[in-house]
């Protein structure tokens, strides 16, 4: 590399360093808690930007799925991605956030094949996950049915051992 190249790199990542270290972020989530009337698990992580120079776009990978963030409003993203309920695991999962230079340098990584741990996020957070409900262990008509068919055959014993 030549002098004016290993310049204008050290120019660019101290602008980048200087915009993400001056932002503050905050990340409020949403994940599916109910299972009974949908197949999948909906995993929502709203992010708000509070700083002079916001990003245009900001990115997120989540355990090896890059995704893009839509714009929310003013310095506000938002995140989702959805899991089959039986791949999904309760837990935390991991969510990095990217700018377009993080985001540019990831995908080059992941191009050439090479390790991401050297990509810096501009903020990450966890997003929890406790689960969802799928429903009772018996319906309230099977256990119905059952407790009838037990009254009757009482019923009936009853009878007969009156009648003989």
């Amino acid at each position: 590399m030549t002098p004016t190249h290993c310049i204008l790199v050290a120019l660019s990542l101290c602008a980048v360093a200087s915009s993400a270290a001056g932002c503050k972020y905050a990340v409020e989530s949403y994940t599916t808690s109910d299972a009974m009337i949908v197949n999948e698990a909906a995993f929502i992580a709203q992010v708000s930007a509070e700083c002079e120079d916001s990003p245009s776009n900001l990115y997120a990978e989540v355990e090896g799925r890059l995704l893009v963030a839509a714009n929310a409003g003013p310095n506000k993203y938002q995140v989702s991605w959805l899991d089959d309920f039986k791949k999904a695991r309760r837990g935390d999962y991991y969510v990095k956030f990217y700018d377009e230079a993080g985001y540019g340098q990831l995908r080059k990584l992941l191009r050439d094949g090479e390790s991401i741990s050297s990509v810096t996020p501009v903020h990450s957070a966890y997003v929890r996950y406790p689960g969802a409900y799928k429903g009772v262990w018996v319906n309230s008509e099977f256990l119905a049915a059952i407790v009838s068919m037990v009254v009757l055959y009482f019923a009936y014993t009853f009878k007969s051992k009156i009648v003989s």
